[in-house]
């Protein structure tokens, strides 16, 4: 039995969302909704400043909140990542109010949670997920043999409970102030809006 997580160099990421654009070619995911975003933040005073990225997913914890509130046997691990079995999934959204960093959300269209899955059905048959596949910099990858763990990935955590198996590098943990926990991923992460104010 594989034993998957995932390694994310957020040090290497260069903020092209070509992991969001794959991931949601893969899954057909609705417009607004995401399984994979990642996140910015601007620091520093011109001319020196910096931007930073990160791309956030569903962790795949040890000890998955979202597991445990699920009441419909929706949820279950497969080979280290929880998969959502939807033909028992009625939508409740408890799952998406359990995750501290809103890596879940309820399909409005199919009324069924969906989130991360390492691209389970590509990891079976030797290919690698979307988001890696198409990653630029090469910043994610997924490993099945906790020796290949890089010494300096570390857990991202927005909660004391959380257990991340995905595991990061060079995470800015200010990164947390653009989440709130039980809201789904949303849009309004990229502060589009606010750029010109910025700028200003």
């Amino acid at each position: 039995m594989k034993n998957y997580r995932m390694i994310i160099n957020a040090s290497e990421c260069v903020g092209c969302h070509a992991c969001e654009v794959a991931c949601k070619q893969e899954f057909k995911s609705p417009l607004g909704f995401f399984r994979i975003m990642t996140l910015y933040l601007d620091s520093g005073i011109y001319p020196k400043v910096k931007r930073e990225f990160l791309p956030l997913m569903c962790r795949q914890c040890e000890s998955a909140e979202c597991m445990s509130v699920c009441t419909r046997g929706a949820m279950s691990r497969v080979n280290g990542i929880v998969e959502i079995d939807e033909s028992k999934c009625d939508g409740c959204g408890d799952c998406m109010s359990a995750c501290s960093i809103g890596a879940i959300y309820v399909n409005p269209l199919t009324n069924s949670a969906e989130k991360c899955n390492l691209c389970s059905h590509r990891l079976e048959i030797g290919m690698n997920p979307a988001c890696a596949e198409t990653c630029v910099a090469d910043a994610i990858k997924v490993i099945s043999d906790d020796e290949d763990i890089p010494t300096d990935a570390k857990a991202f955590k927005n909660s004391d409970r959380d257990r991340p198996r995905t595991l990061h590098i060079g995470a800015n943990d200010l990164m947390k102030q653009k989440l709130t926990a039980s809201r789904s991923f949303s849009p309004l992460n990229y502060e589009i809006d606010n750029w010109a104010e910025q700028i200003s």
